[in-house]
This record gives structure tokens, sequence and C-alpha cells, in this order.
């Protein structure tokens, strides 16, 4: 019998607790045992202020799951001029729970309370040499801008576009 593997409260807790004392201000545990697995399976705990880059796989199989665990995870969809295209609230409350996204889509997530955690299932093996792209209309991570671009995140309305110039 392989190894059962439990997602609880207490799990989350944990992560969370990693996430606050992370530079990042998230962690994640890899809930599959290998990177060359078929499939990628990741609980992530997001604190408030954590920037996940806008970014896409390029790899035509690497499709993308995520599910909301717990609270409210904001879900920006863009299109290659960094428009935003789609915006859900992703709530184990409410619909949706989780959305899975084709490859080569544009995308961020953002907590909508103080924390939030998601499970991220994708298509593996993982490979660092060929990883994520990153969009160009938007901060790299550590840049100043990367405050501005959460605030109109939080707020981005469909159609719309972040510019650097922003203030919210």
């Amino acid at each position: 019998m392989s190894e059962l593997k439990t997602v609880d409260h207490k799990l989350c807790a944990e992560l969370l607790a990693a996430a606050a004392d992370s530079p990042r201000l998230r962690s994640h545990k890899n809930m599959h045992a290998r990177l060359d697995e078929p499939v990628q399976r990741l609980l992530i705990a997001l604190q408030r202020g954590t920037y996940v880059q806008p970014h896409r796989h390029p790899q035509a199989h690497k499709w993308e799951l995520i599910l909301a665990v717990q609270a409210e995870t904001l879900l920006l969809l863009f299109d290659d001029d960094g428009k935003v295209t789609e915006r859900f609230v992703l709530s184990p409350a409410n619909s949706p729970l989780a959305l899975e996204l084709p490859s080569k889509i544009w995308h961020t997530v953002l907590p909508l309370q103080q924390t939030s955690v998601i499970l991220e299932v994708k298509q593996g093996p993982f490979d660092p040499r060929e990883g994520a792209d990153f969009a160009p209309w938007a901060p790299q991570e550590g840049e100043p801008a990367v405050a501005d671009f959460l605030l109109w995140a939080q707020q981005a309305e469909l159609g719309g576009r972040y510019d650097s110039g922003w203030r919210g």
C-alpha cells in the first residue's frame, strides 16, 4: 500500500506559519515524492504581500489546476499585452472552487485576506530548465513596483492593464 497523504488544518497552519517567516511570504509542500512524477501536486500557503509574478507555462502539455483549500484567492488571467481577460475569486465556500488553466495562459494569484491556501496540480515531470515564462509587462520579483502591482491587482477590472505609474 502506498503512503497515505493527508491535507488537514494542522498542515495548512504549519505552512502558513512558514510562509509568514519566509521573505517571499509563501511556502509549499510537495505532495508528490519526486520531480520526475507525471503529475505534480503542491499545497501552497500565501500570506498577504506575496508576489507571484505573472507567468505562463509555454510547454503545450503544461496545464495547471488551482484549487482553493482555505480562504479566498484571486486568480487573474491576462492576454499577451497584460490586459486582464478573466478575474476569478477561488473560494472553498463559493464557486468557483477551482480552475484548470491550459498552457500558455498568463496568470497570477494572490490572497484576498491575510492568508490563503491553494492546491496546485500540474503536469510533470518538473524540469527547472523549462521553468515559467515571466510577463515582461509586470515587475520582476524584488522590484519596488511590486507593492503597486499588488494593490492594482486586488482591484483590477476586466480589460485593465497595469501601468508602472499607477497609484492606488
